[in-house]
């Protein structure tokens, strides 16, 4: 399942230093700025380097787990360009895989390591690289494991994949956040690797 992006218009600023504190009964992070004054619908930075952004009612944004999973990712659209929130609130970077509205399959998404924000160039690209194989139009999976580099975990399915005619193995690439699925050919003459799928790190 995924959440309604929200659309919010604030004026443009430079995040304040803010230090966030957790409401134990509904799991939800507020800001505070340095009169101890509750932060809302702007920008926060935590002295750790932490960046948040909280809303209305003071509430930082963040992924709800229950919905998501823990690698999962709420997205809101600020000033015109989106950017996504992880469990703890926190702006995410790099390679994510999430939804902005209920109603979308979660897709990859490439965040700007700098600004937080959806970069769309970068995300249309990695998206063909991750574009997912039909026995007519093979993917190999290479220049996207290249983008993810170093994997945490490997695993390989004991029996032969559902795609490609069953002539080939499932494979799992876990990395912190994604997993990468594809399949491995077996047999005489077997070429590549192959992409499945992308998606949310379970």
């Amino acid at each position: 399942m995924a959440v309604v992006a929200e659309t919010v218009t604030v004026q443009a600023a430079e995040p304040q230093t803010v230090k966030v504190k957790l409401d134990k009964k509904t799991g939800k992070r507020y800001g505070y700025d340095e009169n101890n004054q509750k932060v809302t619908q702007q920008w926060g930075v935590t002295a750790k380097g932490f960046r948040y952004y909280f809303g209305k009612n003071g509430a930082a944004y963040q992924a709800d787990q229950d919905m998501v999973g823990k690698y999962g990712i709420l997205m809101k659209k600020i000033n015109g360009k989106y950017y996504g929130f992880d469990v703890s609130g926190h702006t995410v970077k790099g390679i994510r895989v999430g939804s902005v509205s209920m109603y979308e399959i979660p897709k990859l998404y490439y965040f700007n390591p700098k600004t937080g924000a959806v970069d769309k160039k970068k995300t249309s690209l990695y998206r063909k690289y991750a574009a997912t194989s039909t026995l007519a139009k093979q993917n190999n999976a290479s220049k996207i494991k290249k983008i993810l580099g170093k994997y945490k975990k490997c695993t390989i399915s004991k029996g032969n994949t559902c795609m490609l005619d069953g002539n080939g193995k499932d494979v799992t690439y876990t990395y912190d956040y994604v997993q990468l699925n594809v399949v491995r050919p077996t047999g005489k003459g077997s070429s590549a690797e192959v992409v499945a799928s992308i998606t949310a790190r379970q």
